[in-house]
Parts: C-alpha cells; structure tokens; sequence
C-alpha cells in the first residue's frame, strides 16, 4: 500500500528520498486503513524507511500489535535534480515520459529501483511463506513492481494511484497475482 498524504503530495512535489512528514489529513488516511484492514489477520508489517510510510505502517501495525520493520530498498525512487521540484516541473523537463520510467539527471534507473525492491521482497516472501504482509512504501515504487507483475515493464501501468491506496498481491514465491489494484474506496466512505 501506499503511505498516506505526506507534505510534499500536498504541495505537489516530487519528494523521491526527501523525507516528507504526513499532513493531518495524512494521518487520518493511515488511521482509516489501519481500521480497513483491522479485520485481517496481518503477520508483519514492513515499510520503507521514510517517515510518511513508517509512520502510516506504525498505525497498521499498532491495530495488530506488531511492530513496524523498516527497509531502506523501500525508499522512493532517487530523483536526483527533481526532488523537491514541482510535478509542472517535471512534467515540462526534456525527459518527461508519460508511459514510462523517467530516469532524472542524478536519480536512480528503472533497473536500479526494480532491484532494490523486487530483491528485499524476495527475501521477505522467503522468510514469511504462508504469511499475511503488509508493505507499506511509496507510489512510485509500488507502480514499478506492480507494471512487472503484470508483465508490463518496462511500461509502467498508469492507474491513478491515490495516497493510502490498498494493491493486494499474492504469491506461491514464484509468481505474483494482482488481485486489488490501487484502491482508495476505503476512504470515500461516509463513516470516514
């Protein structure tokens, strides 16, 4: 899942490894998904090292009684010269893509990111054969890994992906299945 709105989303900035607090309205999102998935029997909670998903992870895991493991290969992509800068601005630079990776001056490559990643959760399904895991890191990453599951790298799949958003994925440790894609219903509801 993703992490609730940190201050950069709110300010339309591309954070990347910028460490951006959760808003207000940040924390709410992370209290309604820790109430969505009160219900499900969790057995870790792992997220990236960066406080807006560590933070919205701590709120998860406090529902289960579990505490929070965090992973630096969870981090958001290295933006390099565009962090911090607005999304008008990326979206005006030479590199700009609209279906794909965009590698900044000074970021990290697709392969890079996908690496880092894709290698931590390999390790953690190892580890945790038959376990419930919730991961909460970042949008960018969790698109990338996603786009590879649906055999769509190196395109990237473009669903709108709002802040604490639930993909649920499932894997026998060879092949991954997406069965929820980016969904933010939860927090539309009226009791929220």
């Amino acid at each position: 899942m993703r992490h609730g709105e940190s201050e950069g989303n709110a300010a339309r900035l591309f954070t990347g490894h910028i460490d951006s607090p959760l808003t207000e309205n940040g924390r709410r999102q992370a209290l309604v998904v820790a109430e969505t998935l009160a219900a499900v029997k969790v057995d870790r909670v792992i997220a990236s090292d960066l406080s807006r998903a560590r933070e919205t992870a701590e709120a998860i895991a406090a529902r289960h009684g579990l505490p929070v493991e965090t992973f630096r290969e969870l981090r958001e992509i290295d933006l390099g010269e565009m962090a911090g800068k607005s999304f008008e601005d990326a979206q005006a630079h030479p590199n700009w893509n609209e279906d794909g990776f965009v590698e900044w001056p000074g970021g990290e490559s697709l392969d890079a990111v996908f690496d880092r990643a894709f290698g931590l959760l390999g390790r953690i399904v190892q580890e945790s054969q038959g376990k419930t895991i919730v991961v909460v890191g970042h949008g960018g990453v969790t698109r990338i890994l996603v786009s590879h599951f649906l055999g769509l790298l190196p395109k990237l799949h473009r669903t709108r992906a709002v802040n604490a958003n639930i993909t649920r994925v499932t894997t026998d440790g060879q092949v991954f299945t997406v069965h929820q894609l980016f969904d933010g219903a939860h927090l539309d509801s009226p009791a929220r």
